[in-house]
């Protein structure tokens, strides 16, 4: 499996692709344990990982020591680490935070908008709708990568056009606390984002704050019901 590319406003603490490697083993890790394919209780062995990314020992270690500091997991003494108790209201505020932060954002930007800003939207939710409608049923992580980009290329643009650098910031960081393979990979999520991208950008070109900010809302909640419905499906709580 090849490891994702960080998203353009993901912190790092120094320059480069390798500098970035225990973030991206991270997310990797993070997107499993949220979408319940690592349950709460699994032994998460680093010879396995590293042999699975194609990568050594100590990137993978970093990763799970910083997955550690989140409380994504935990490690026994002379065990190794094992993902953290995960419960129902933990996903749902994962989301729901991030619903609030971009909802912020969405509103600043409508405020703040010029046509040449909303063409350059337009044209990454272009981006997105062709991915959509290219995407397989059946696609893989790998397969999944060019939609998952843009999609997050596309919040990211509202996100700077709110010119709230800082809000931005925690906006992207939180970003990686959703699962977003699990989500792009759903017929049902990919439906209902076109949408939504209809819904937010018609709110934008109006330059209407609280239209932009429940458009913006509603987009990342319906990701958590998605998700929440999957995980109540799959038997994730018992």
């Amino acid at each position: 499996m090849s490891l994702p590319d960080l998203a353009p406003d993901f912190p790092a603490d120094a320059p480069g692709r390798t500098a970035q490697l225990p973030d991206r083993i991270a997310l990797v890790l993070r997107d499993r344990i949220l979408s319940g394919e690592l349950r709460p209780g699994t032994f998460l062995r680093m010879d396995r990982i590293a042999a699975e990314l194609g990568v050594s020992h100590t990137p993978v270690r970093e990763a799970l020591q910083s997955l550690r500091a989140e409380d994504m997991v935990r490690a026994l003494p002379r065990r190794g680490f094992v993902v953290a108790e995960l419960t129902r209201g933990d996903v749902a505020d994962l989301f729901e935070v991030q619903a609030e932060l971009t909802g912020r954002l969405a509103a600043r930007a409508a405020a703040r908008l010029v046509p040449a800003d909303l063409d350059d939207l337009h044209e990454l939710a272009a981006r997105v709708a062709d991915l959509c409608a290219r995407t397989g049923a059946d696609a893989g992580p790998g397969e999944l990568e060019p939609l998952v980009s843009a999609e997050h290329r596309l919040h990211a643009e509202i996100n700077r056009m709110a010119a709230s650098r800082k809000l931005a910031w925690l906006a992207g960081r939180s970003s990686h606390y959703l699962p977003a393979h699990f989500y792009t990979g759903s017929a049902a999520w990919r439906a209902g984002a076109l949408r939504a991208h209809t819904t937010l950008l018609d709110a934008l070109g109006a330059a209407d704050p609280e239209a932009a900010r429940a458009a913006m809302q509603r987009h990342v909640l319906d990701g958590r019901d998605l998700l929440l419905a999957h995980l109540d499906g799959i038997g994730m709580w018992t």
